[in-house]
C-alpha cells in the first residue's frame, strides 16, 4: 500500500493507490453519502444530493461537522470537494480542496487524491506544514478504510451494530441494475420470496401506507411506509408483533440504492434502538444484526437468480 506524499513547494498532499475493483464501484463508494459514512468519518449529509455545486457536511464524532462544497462531479472519473472548519463558512483561509481521479487499471482502479490550498490557510508556514502533515496521515488512514470497505463489499461482509448510537448498518453488492433491485425490494410478492414474510399493503406501496409483514406462525407486525423514492430510497417504521401500528419502541429502516456500473449497492440502516432500555438493547440488536445478514443474503440470491 502506498503512502501519502507532501510537497512543500506546491503546498499539496497526494496519494495514489490501486483498488481491486472497477471504477464504477469505487466511484459509488467515494461519492454516495451512505457509503462515505462507512469509511470517511461517521456521517455525510447532502440535503440536495451529490452534484457539482452541492453543499453538505462530513461528520466525525470527535471533530464535529465539517462544511463541504462539491466542486467537480464527473462520474466515474473525477470528483472534487472543498471542506473547511466546523462552525465556519468556507473561506480560502480555512478550507482546502481534495480532487480524486479514478483511472481503469486492468480489472481494478488507480485512485489518486491531491489536496491543495494549504498555503492560503491562516497561520504561518509552520502551521501550514503541520496541517499538511496531519492531512497526509489522515489520507493514509481514510483511504485504507476505503479499500477495506470495498474489499468487504466484494466479499459480502456482515451487518455492523453500533450499540451507543442504536443503529445497525449493512451494505451488499447486488449483481443487477437499480430498477431490478428496486422491484425486488418494494413488490409484496417479491418481498415474501426473499424475506420469507408475507407482505401486505392494501393502499399500495406509497408514502403513508400502513401495511403488515407476517411472521408465519406468530402473527403480524405493522409497517408504516414513509419515503418511497424510486429507484433510490425506501424507508419505513415497523413495530412489534400484535400492534396495529408502530408503537414507541418501533425502529426505523432505511434502504439506499446506488448505481455501481451494472450492479447496485444496497445499504440498510436500522435505527431507533437507543430508545430500547439498555438492559435489553444488546440482545435486540444482536437478533436483528443476524436477521439482516440472513435477509440481505437472501435478497442478493433472489435478484441474482441463485437458490437460497
Amino acid at each position: 500500500m502506498t503512502t501519502s506524499q507532501v510537497d512543500l513547494d506546491t503546498a499539496t498532499v497526494s496519494r495514489t493507490l490501486r483498488i481491486d475493483a472497477p471504477p464504477s464501484l469505487v466511484w459509488a463508494v467515494l461519492t454516495s453519502p451512505d457509503q462515505i459514512a462507512q469509511w470517511f468519518g461517521q456521517s455525510a449529509t447532502f440535503p440536495d444530493g451529490v452534484h457539482a455545486g452541492a453543499t453538505g457536511t462530513f461528520g466525525w464524532t470527535d471533530a464535529g461537522d465539517h462544511p463541504v462544497r462539491v466542486d467537480v462531479h464527473e462520474p466515474p472519473h473525477r470528483f472534487a470537494f472543498t471542506w473547511g472548519t466546523p462552525g465556519e463558512e468556507l473561506r480560502p483561509d480555512n478550507a482546502t480542496t481534495a480532487t480524486f481521479t479514478l483511472t481503469p487499471d486492468g480489472d481494478g482502479t488507480q485512485l489518486t487524491v491531491v489536496e491543495t490550498g494549504f498555503d492560503t490557510l491562516r497561520g504561518d508556514v509552520a502551521a501550514h506544514r503541520a496541517a499538511m502533515a496531519d492531512h497526509a496521515e489522515g489520507w493514509e488512514r481514510e483511504l485504507d478504510e476505503l479499500v477495506a470497505h470495498v474489499t468487504t463489499l466484494r466479499r459480502g461482509g456482515g451487518a455492523v451494530a453500533d450499540l451507543d448510537a442504536g443503529t445497525i448498518t449493512r451494505t451488499v453488492l447486488v449483481g443487477a441494475d437499480r430498477p431490478t433491485v428496486w422491484r425486488a425490494l418494494t413488490t409484496p410478492a417479491a418481498i415474501e420470496a426473499w424475506w420469507g414474510h408475507p407482505a401486505s399493503f392494501p393502499d399500495g406501496v406509497r408514502p403513508g401506507s400502513l401495511g403488515t409483514f407476517e411472521l408465519v406462525g406468530h402473527g403480524l407486525f405493522p409497517v408504516l411506509l414513509e419515503r418511497v423514492e424510486e429507484p433510490s430510497l425506501f424507508t419505513f417504521t415497523w413495530g412489534d408483533l400484535g400492534e396495529t401500528e408502530p408503537g414507541p419502541r418501533s425502529t426505523h429502516v432505511r434502504f439506499d440504492l446506488v448505481e455501481a456500473g451494472e450492479a447496485t449497492l444496497v445499504t440498510v440502516v436500522e435505527s431507533g434502538f437507543d430508545r430500547t432500555p439498555a438492559a435489553e438493547r444488546r440482545a435486540a440488536m444482536e437478533q436483528n444484526t443476524g436477521g439482516w445478514d440472513a435477509v440481505l443474503d437472501a435478497l442478493v440470491a433472489h435478484v441474482e437468480g441463485r437458490a437460497r
